[in-house]
């Protein structure tokens, strides 16, 4: 397979996130009016498909350093599907939201076993621009999943964004199937359970793991708490309609590509790490500004332009991120990747749930969210720095 296409592929593989979460936001209230409940009842679907990813990582990781990429694949997305299509018949909301805890632990597999297949060929700089290039395209899911929701919607009820998903599953599917394996038989683990957790132990216990990917988790724990604040911000709060949300969603959307696409650029003149504490320095400067706009309530374009900003440097700290805490595991990526991905999505899980809990007015909530996940990440950073006495600490 082509490079071109295999990135495409792989960034589809990593899109199965944002096409699970965002192809439905449109459809909050009319899920929250099916089932007889309020919409703050429906976002359970949206943490039981984070909880799903994330803990779904941390299973397949093992699994895809024993058997290869394809198989662990193949089983996941066929999961993804058929959790997809019962989705769109289930009787009641808490069906739903079980069933969504299913079909992200089947989507998962797409996620971490792509991000391992990137691992598998690439390394240093080379991993970090492949890593960018998949994160443009994977950014592209978020502007194009509301505007299918929102079409969706103009035609049919709710329960066909499922059945699209299984059939975006499907298609990931036969691209998989063509794929060729990446990790040859002599490069596979042959250990167990409890070999795995050693593995993760042993993993975890390499500094600059444990503080790139500490930054990068933060990095969507900040991305996470505007997506889940997002509908609630722009359609309750400023009033915009659902379809006008699905433009606004996806404009914002093309500003994380952006950032994405900047990022890869960069990469020819400076380090990977220099990039990412400089990512990490202006997402903090313009998650302040989003709170502070927030505070005193200004008009939607003032809103806007520091979020511009932050989401683009978001992109930077997610590329990087990854890519560093990836770097120093040529066996064993998907392992790494899987610790990743669970700790990215377990997080922001946990972000989002917290400071929706919190009962702010929505555009607070998401301003606060996101300068808290800036300022521990820059915080890590300054950590990193004295305690291995180095210029270069991750």
């Amino acid at each position: 397979m082509p490079r071109l296409r295999l990135l495409v592929l792989l960034a589809a593989l990593t899109a199965f996130g944002p096409m699970s979460l965002d192809v439905y936001l449109p459809a909050f209230p009319d899920i929250a009016a099916r089932f007889g409940t309020d919409t703050g009842s429906v976002l359970l679907t949206m943490s039981a498909c984070l909880i799903g990813l994330g803990a779904g990582q941390v299973l397949w990781g093992p699994v895809s350093d024993r058997y290869g990429r394809k198989r662990p694949l193949v089983v996941g997305l066929i999961i993804f599907i058929i959790a997809s299509l019962l989705i769109a018949v289930a009787p009641s909301l808490p069906a739903v939201v079980l069933l969504r805890l299913i079909q992200a632990l089947g989507g998962s597999a797409g996620i971490v076993v792509a991000r391992a297949v990137v691992r598998d060929l690439y390394s240093g700089v080379e991993l970090a621009r492949a890593m960018s290039a998949i994160v443009t395209v994977f950014a592209l899911a978020p502007v194009v999943a509301p505007l299918i929701g929102s079409g969706i919607l103009a035609v049919a009820s709710w329960e066909w964004m499922f059945v699209f998903l299984a059939l975006f599953g499907t298609a990931c599917l036969v691209g998989v199937v063509r794929m060729r394996e990446t990790l040859p038989a002599g490069r596979r683990t042959d250990h167990g359970f409890a070999g795995a957790m050693s593995q993760y132990a042993t993993i975890i216990a390499t500094r600059r793991f444990r503080y790139a990917a500490a930054v990068a988790a933060l990095g969507s724990a900040a991305l996470f708490t505007y997506i889940s604040s997002s509908p609630a911000v722009f359609i309750d709060s400023y009033g915009v309609s659902t379809g006008g949300f699905a433009l606004l969603f996806a404009g914002l959307s093309l500003c994380f590509a952006l950032g994405a696409q900047v990022n890869m650029r960069l990469l020819k003149r400076y380090r990977v790490v220099t990039l990412l504490r400089a990512s990490v320095s202006v997402q903090v400067v313009a998650s302040t500004l989003v709170l502070i706009a927030a505070v005193v309530s200004v008009a939607l374009p003032w809103l806007l332009i520091p979020m511009v900003l932050a989401l683009m440097t978001v992109a930077g700290v997610n590329s990087n991120g990854i890519a560093l805490a990836l770097d120093p595991f040529p066996k064993g990526g998907a392992s790494a990747a899987a610790l990743v991905g669970g700790l990215q999505m377990t997080i922001g899980a946990v972000a989002a749930a917290t400071f929706s809990a919190l009962t702010l007015p929505p555009p607070l909530e998401m301003g606060l969210g996101m300068t808290t996940a800036g300022l521990i990440s820059i915080s890590l950073i300054g950590l990193s720095l004295r305690r291995t006495g180095s210029p270069r600490p991750l």
